[in-house]
């Protein structure tokens, strides 16, 4: 399985909350410290106080998205240094470009394999 990074904490926020609970298990194993949000509005309340180093974020959820998830962080002085990943069904340059100028650092389109979620969190800009 991947290298192991014990001292990362990753919040994984996605409204299908099976995905998000199985991402959340998977980057366990791999030695990460993670935890699900299932909504924008809970992914920001959490994010306060779990101070995550990185964080996996869906675009497309209801209430407040990923864009705004994003964009709300960037604000924060206090999330200028985390890595923030769209992980995706929207992979079309358009969505790519907003991604971006919402403060996105990488952007996966899924199904991902573990291989390139583990990347995007520490360098990729898959």
């Amino acid at each position: 399985m991947a290298q192991q990074h014990t001292h990362k904490r990753v919040l994984v926020v996605d409204d299908n909350r099976e995905a998000a609970d199985v991402l959340t298990e998977m980057l366990g194993l791999c030695g990460y410290e993670a935890v699900p949000a299932y909504d924008g509005l809970s992914a920001l309340q959490l994010a306060q106080g779990f101070d995550p180093d990185a964080i996996i974020l869906d675009i497309g959820m209801p209430g407040l998205d990923g864009l705004e998830v994003a964009a709300a962080l960037r604000q924060q002085a206090k999330f200028a240094n985390t890595r923030v990943v769209a992980f995706t069904a929207w992979g079309d340059p358009r969505t790519r470009e907003r991604t971006r100028q919402a403060g996105f650092d990488a952007h996966l389109v899924k199904p991902a394999g573990l291989d390139a979620i583990l990347d995007a969190l520490t360098s990729g800009s898959a």
